[in-house]
């Protein structure tokens, strides 16, 4: 196997300094001591690093394209492709054009071959070998949400307050009645099923509530879902769900008409991603609006942005979310 390139991060990691000050010593500019500069230059010539010339040239000779990595299977969701073309909106806006990048096998770790000036993504893990390939590419990278163990290998991310967005979706179903809320939540991997694991949680817990969690697939199918619902629904006295993986929703409504139950009379359910169906499903879901478009479109924006700078801006912006509330959380449950 050829060993990987070393890569300007891993330069900054042996220097014990940003990924911009890196940079900037490694190109001679001012705004890092000569002590920084020499401990750079010396962990990049021990290292055996070499500048990317065709990486450091973007700036000045563009593709004038964008490459875009969404995770593996979510093409036919509605928040991935909500997400896509907002970042397609804001690219047309600046001229440019966007690449959807194909997921490779998990032995291929090098970048997409695709000449692009820099790359955005959603929901990445350093788990995935493809993104540590865009990490490792000296390309600017910029994520719609935290890429989770990537800390400080961006350039920028924009951010959704999840943390908060579920916990007043919590307390909305608890002032509608609910005493024992159960959650579908998708597998560790991401930041946002991080945020919402651990919030759901910390919540229950405050509340001294019981952690009536479930874990499906980050794509779950519909078995998998009426599977979880069933089991928890099982459960004594469980009057509220709260759906995380998006495109779960319609199943879960079936699940709980199989399982005997009236959603929106003895039962509530809520979902953690909004989607255009929710409003026509019977009956029409509560959700978390995420606002993915206007996320897709920060982040295009954002590298623009970050190639304006000339520098590693390792910005991040929370996107503020919205609860939609709908009939079947309308409540009051009745109660004995």
């Amino acid at each position: 196997m050829t060993p990987r390139k070393p890569t300007l991060h891993d330069v900054a990691a042996g220097a014990g300094v940003s990924v911009a000050a890196a940079s900037f010593a490694l190109r001679g500019k001012t705004g890092v001591s000569p002590d920084t500069r020499d401990r750079v230059l010396g962990v990049a010539r021990d290292l055996g690093y070499s500048v990317n010339i065709p990486a450091r040239s973007l700036r000045t000779a563009r593709s004038g394209a964008v490459g875009l990595s969404l995770p593996a299977g979510t093409t036919h969701l509605p928040y991935y492709t909500d997400f896509a073309f907002g970042v397609v909106d804001a690219a047309d806006r600046r001229g440019l054009s966007v690449i959807l990048l194909p997921h490779r096998d998990a032995a291929d770790t090098s970048a997409p071959s695709a000449f692009v000036d820099g790359y955005v993504i959603v929901d990445a893990s350093v788990e995935d070998p493809g993104i540590r390939a865009l990490l490792d590419s000296d390309r600017p990278v910029v994520s719609g949400e935290h890429v989770l163990g990537g800390a400080g290998r961006t350039e920028g991310s924009v951010a959704t307050d999840h943390r908060a967005a579920l916990t007043r979706l919590l307390a909305h179903l608890a002032d509608r009645g609910a005493a024992r809320i159960a959650a579908i939540l998708p597998p560790d991997g991401t930041s946002w099923s991080r945020e919402l694991a651990e919030t759901y949680a910390e919540w229950t817990r405050a509340h001294g509530r019981e952690d009536l969690s479930r874990r499906v697939s980050f794509v779950p199918t519909a078995d998998e879902i009426g599977r979880a619902v069933a089991e928890l629904l099982a459960l004594p006295e469980v009057d509220a769900l709260v759906i995380a993986p998006s495109g779960s929703a319609a199943a879960t409504l079936e699940a709980a008409v199989r399982a005997g139950r009236r959603v929106g009379d003895d039962l509530l359910v809520a979902a953690c991603v909004d989607e255009p169906a929710h409003s026509l499903l019977s009956p029409p879901v509560t959700s978390i609006d995420l606002a993915a478009r206007e996320l897709g479109s920060a982040c295009l924006e954002l590298l623009v942005e970050v190639w304006d700078a000339d520098e590693t801006l390792e910005t991040v912006r929370l996107a503020e979310p919205r609860l939609v509330v709908r009939a079947s959380t309308a409540g009051p449950l009745p109660r004995a």
